[in-house]
């Protein structure tokens, strides 16, 4: 961070923290026309996804982008930085917890399917920000000298093994099988290090099978219960396919086995496993400087406020539409946020759970096997 940057973060934190949620009475959500508000018809079952961003949004959602068309609801700071013209995209799910206020920002692309909204959004100045899965993200800019740089972390991980045969994790036995998603994502890849590495399973290749996206594993696991041994899944996905489970007649019991994070803090000393990040187009932040950590520092305030002031996020979900328009939008509900946020279960990163931002990132990769990350690729 250079001088510049010192002085006008603390002044941005600052001024940004007395912006206010989106009030029950604003109508600008509540009487939006069908054009502008998502809705129910549009929900579809699932999303091709070439990469780790389902795992870091962790969508419950159909494919689909939603835009709104009213104005941030914290577009100026008191110090006179002005962030309303800023523009970002984001996959659904965990990760849009960061922005919970923001449903209504015409600037703010989300979407249910990265592979075809995030993604390309890389190659393009369309944006001056992206949202998307921290690690994978930076490959694919170091891999393409895409101009963006990860300027900051918005998530860990919320992946899990889950069981309806099973309740803990125990030696694989021959013929029992694995249901997961994007290969190549971190959901994937813990899952993979672990179990060889820590569990010792030894499961053939025919034995594990990756979907596209998070989606489809719950589609497989409520259809199908027994279909599979283990799912990896992750929330907010999780929490659905157990209501939806124990709904059932007769009712099934979804088993959690293994809480990734937790096996993986305890087997490679590391806070937690790496997700979603905000990227920066770096064309951006040489003309919009003052506007974009503004942005970053107002953001870093949502993620503090959706894990310690539950109440005053879903309400500003609330107000902005009914479950349906919510789920459209950020892919998930108020009533999944207030059941799992007392416990971070979205994984959001708080001020300060971060110390170094590339060590972070380097931790995990180089723990797969894999070369860090250059300090040119980071903000």
């Amino acid at each position: 961070m250079n001088k510049r940057s010192f002085f006008v973060l603390p002044l941005a934190l600052a001024a940004l923290a007395s912006c206010s949620t989106v009030s029950a009475s604003n109508s600008s959500n509540k009487s939006s026309s069908s054009e502008n508000k998502p809705s129910s018809s549009s929900t579809a079952t699932s999303s091709a996804q070439q990469s780790s961003a389902a795992s870091s949004s962790s969508s419950a959602s159909s494919p689909s982008s939603s835009v709104h068309t009213s104005t941030t609801d914290c577009p100026t700071s008191s110090n006179g930085v002005d962030v309303s013209d800023l523009k970002w995209v984001s996959p659904t799910g965990a990760p849009t917890l960061a922005f919970y206020n923001q449903g209504n920002n015409a600037n703010w692309v989300s979407s249910s399917s990265p592979a075809t909204a995030v993604v390309p959004a890389f190659a393009t100045s369309s944006y001056d920000m992206i949202v998307f899965d921290g690690t994978s993200g930076l490959t694919t800019v170091a891999k393409n000298s895409y101009n963006y740089q990860l300027a900051q972390w918005i998530s860990g991980g919320n992946f899990y093994v889950v069981s309806t045969k099973h309740t803990a994790i125990s030696d694989f036995q021959a013929g029992q099988t694995i249901d997961g998603f994007v290969k190549t994502g971190n959901a994937a890849q813990s899952f993979l290090k672990l179990s060889k590495d820590i569990w010792n399973w030894n499961y053939a290749d025919t034995e594990i099978s990756f979907e596209t996206g998070v989606a489809q594993v719950k589609t497989n696991l409520t259809s199908n219960p027994s279909g599979h041994d283990y799912y990896i899944i992750a929330q907010p996905v999780l929490a659905a396919a157990k209501a939806a489970l124990a709904a059932q007649t007769p009712a099934v019991t979804l088993n959690v086995v293994a809480n990734l994070q937790t096996e993986w803090k305890k087997a490679y000393n590391q806070t937690t496993i790496p997700a979603a990040a905000l990227f920066v187009n770096k064309a951006s932040y040489e003309t919009k400087k003052d506007k974009i950590d503004a942005f970053l520092a107002q953001t870093q305030i949502r993620q503090d406020e959706a894990v310690s002031s539950i109440d005053k996020v879903a309400g500003a979900l609330n107000s902005y539409g009914d479950e349906n328009a919510v789920m459209n939008r950020f892919g998930f509900t108020s009533a999944l946020v207030k059941a799992l946020q007392p416990s971070d279960q979205f994984g959001i990163l708080k001020t300060g759970d971060i110390a170094d931002k590339k060590a972070f990132a380097n931790d995990f990769e180089t723990t797969l096997g894999g070369s860090a990350f250059a300090d040119s690729l980071f903000l």
